[in-house]
């Protein structure tokens, strides 16, 4: 009899598994369609599951590192393995990703690339500011806005952070969202609990059957920018290998900086003086004090070392203590340096449009400044007619089962750009040269509503006056 026969007839463990089933057939612990009698909504588990007792786990998957620092570089759990990031296991995490859609390595990864980059981090502040920027509202079949629907989809933090995590699916490649518009919350799954290849919720993040369709249920959403192999992982790809590049470069730049960048102290002491211990053993007493210096050094201690006087009276030190001169210059980290900024402005090139837009050089002009901005608005727009595109898409079907009599239309994105002052200035200077003027719609466009203006006093009229000054007539207008 095989083990799975075995299990089969085993009482016992049917028992146990039927114990922790579900009756709906949906694993225990995630959410359900709207409408059944299960689990729903945001983090509710189901009702008819066994609760937790307090006791610990037998078999507990996630292990939280016990070391840190710049030999660990995986900080990330679930992780029960010790991992050196270098690019062969980059290319092995990707590829479990993309061809297996097993992604706990590469979420592993990635997560590590995040939380330990405060250059990647600005990267994913600088999009979710310019899109935070772009009104999104609800409209009718006809364009007109519906306020009171803007104000109930589009206006809550909720909302707002769900458009936002629609843009970095781009960063992310694959993005997993658990919407609950009745509390008002959103969770977004990690990432190693995803199956990007069947679109799948796993029970667990080691679970490669049991799991929850995004597509079957209404407050799951799946956000997927490209399934095309080449941006199957997005941004996070690339930025990933860079990152593991300069890492190791900086490791590197440690090492260096150790060895090559100050002067190094150094403890010389004599190689034999015969001298023997009380056991009769050969000893040299000069290189136990010369090892004392060398491992207790104190910047505010002084160095002790014996000497000698010869015939003349002079010292001859026993212990030579001596600073060695490096065999490299000043700018030998230029090599570093000038590494770790090229790859920074690759991908300020690739997620930005340009590399102006986030880093401050030394020298530019404001016209260059303003071809990246335009470049990086491009970028921006762009996203926006994705997000624009995915709410009247995926989550338009998903959110229309939450409410009663839901109206026919749209989600549109403002896209309207407010023209700064100086070309303000130059439309309002040709139309009145041409006997026209801007409106006050116009100004409302531009973020000037027309209650922040008011008509000017009339100017008096004009009256010469005549006054003497050093016996001549000035003449003066009023």
């Amino acid at each position: 009899m095989s083990r799975a026969e075995r299990r089969a007839n085993d009482p016992k463990i049917q028992q146990r598994k039927q114990q922790y089933s579900s009756p709906l057939g949906f694993p225990a612990g995630t959410v359900t369609p709207s409408g059944s009698k299960g689990a729903g909504g945001w983090g509710v588990s189901n009702p008819k599951a066994i609760p937790a007792t307090g006791t610990a786990p037998s078999v507990n998957p996630f292990v939280i590192p016990k070391s840190a620092g710049l030999t660990h570089t995986s900080q990330t759990f679930p992780n029960n393995y010790y991992v050196d990031w270098n690019l062969t296991t980059w290319r092995y995490a990707c590829d479990q990703a993309v061809k297996f859609g097993y992604p706990v390595s590469y979420a592993t990864m990635v997560c590590w690339v995040f939380e330990s980059s405060p250059f990647v981090q600005s990267l994913f502040n600088a999009i979710t500011s310019a899109i935070g920027k772009v009104p999104i509202m609800y409209v009718d079949e006809k364009g007109e806005e519906l306020p009171e629907w803007t104000i109930e989809l589009c206006s809550k933090s909720w909302q707002k952070e769900l458009i936002k995590e629609i843009a970095l699916s781009h960063f992310w490649g694959f993005t997993g969202i658990n919407i609950d518009p009745v509390n008002n919350k959103i969770y977004k799954y990690p990432q190693q609990d995803l199956d990007p290849i069947n679109r799948m919720l796993r029970q667990s993040t080691y679970s490669f059957y049991d799991g929850e369709k995004f597509d079957d249920t209404p407050n799951l959403l799946w956000i997927q920018p490209s399934t095309s192999y080449e941006k199957f992982l997005g941004w996070m790809q690339p930025i990933a290998r860079s990152f593991i590049q300069m890492n190791i470069n900086k490791n590197s730049w440690v090492q260096a900086a150790r060895r090559l960048a100050f002067p190094l102290l150094t403890v010389g002491y004599p190689q034999d003086d015969s001298g023997y211990d009380v056991f009769g053993n050969e000893i040299n007493p000069y290189k136990i004090q010369a090892e004392a210096i060398a491992a207790n050094i104190d910047p505010s201690k002084g160095l002790v070392y014996p000497y000698t006087l010869d015939t003349s009276g002079k010292i001859v030190k026993s212990i030579e203590i001596d600073f060695e001169a490096t065999g490299t210059n000043a700018k030998s980290h230029g090599i570093f340096s000038d590494f770790n900024e090229a790859e920074k402005n690759e991908i300020r090139e690739m997620i930005l449009g340009g590399t102006l837009t986030s880093s401050t050089a030394k020298s530019g002009s404001r016209a260059l400044g303003d071809v990246h901005a335009d470049k990086f608005e491009s970028v921006i727009m762009d996203m926006v007619e994705y997000v624009e595109a995915y709410l009247n898409d995926e989550y338009l079907k998903k959110i229309t089962k939450f409410y009663k009599e839901f109206p026919a239309g749209k989600f549109v994105a403002n896209k309207a750009k407010q023209m700064t002052l100086e070309e303000i200035t130059q439309i309002s200077t040709v139309l009145v040269q041409n006997g026209k003027r801007l409106t006050d719609s116009f100004f409302e466009a531009n973020g000037l509503v027309k209650e922040f203006f008011e008509d000017a006093a009339p100017t008096a009229p004009e009256a010469e006056v005549k006054t003497m000054s050093a016996g001549f007539i000035v003449k003066k207008k009023l």
